[in-house]
């Protein structure tokens, strides 16, 4: 593997830098012929990375962040004749609660939550996604930091709480959709997000122009970006949805169109 060459194809900054750190472990898993694993990174970086490892042919790859659709995923890499098994990254799941559900603050959201486990001196890599609900959350991290998690974190926002190791498998942890339809006039980036999260196209297009939207884990700065079915759009602080299948035009000669939005 010549680690120089495949690095050029990646412009100098943060981006290079976790890649020289994956190639780092798709290295040691080829040396000592042993399972190695990066940390957690959004799915668009993933994603290109993998791509570029793809021909490489002395590894396989493997994507994985604790359950199914996870925005934050591991890249973990194997021998070729071996496959690498979701059990077998280093994810545990740990389950946030409010310590007693008559006093503190209801309705925390994933920013406080994140806010506080970042405070305590905690690396973003080594946290996955974070599942939140009315009265708990739900965090994936890598399983060298849950126990300093679980004796550490006291508080989130001014809640007291408590965090536990938890299994990380069943129903309770599916992300909550809620489908809808919408009618827009063309399926430009703008115009359904701003269908979607009833903001004006003016104000939606400034969110965009300032690099706070994504489309499948991917920055877009282009507002006249043109959507498509199964599509994952997110607009940060506002939220994600994700694009559905066209169901013919009304009399005024809109799209009808069904979204699929996380709540």
């Amino acid at each position: 593997m010549d680690k120089k060459a495949l690095l050029k194809s990646i412009p100098e900054g943060e981006e290079r830098l976790l890649f020289a750190k994956a190639l780092d472990q798709a290295y040691f898993c080829m040396k000592r012929r042993e399972p190695a694993f990066t940390d957690f990174m959004d799915r668009a970086k993933c994603g290109r990375f993998a791509e570029r490892l793809r021909n490489v042919g002395e590894f396989r790859t493997v994507l994985f962040g604790g359950m199914e659709d996870c925005e934050r995923l591991m890249l973990g890499f194997c021998a070729p004749e071996e496959e690498l098994l979701p059990e077998q990254f280093p994810i545990c799941a740990i389950r946030i609660r409010r310590k007693n559900k008559k006093f503190g603050q209801s309705g925390l959201s994933h920013r406080d939550y994140l806010g506080s486990l970042l405070g305590l001196g905690i690396d973003r890599g080594k946290l996955g996604d974070i599942l939140v609900s009315e009265d708990e959350a739900v965090c994936f991290a890598a399983a060298e930091i849950v126990p300093y998690i679980c004796t550490t974190l006291e508080q989130v926002s001014k809640t007291a709480v408590v965090a536990e190791e938890c299994e990380a498998d069943g129903a309770e942890f599916a992300k909550k959709t809620e489908t809808k339809r919408i009618t827009v006039a063309s399926l430009r980036l703008d115009a359904v997000a701003g269908e979607v999260f009833h903001l004006s196209r003016a104000k939606v297009q400034g969110l965009i122009g300032a690099e706070k939207a994504a489309v499948n884990w991917a920055a877009v700065t282009n507002a006249s970006h043109l959507l498509k079915a199964g599509d994952t759009v997110s607009l940060r602080g506002f939220g994600r949805f994700r694009v559905g299948e066209a169901g013919g035009r009304t009399k005024k000669d809109k799209l009808v169109l069904e979204i699929e939005q996380y709540v």
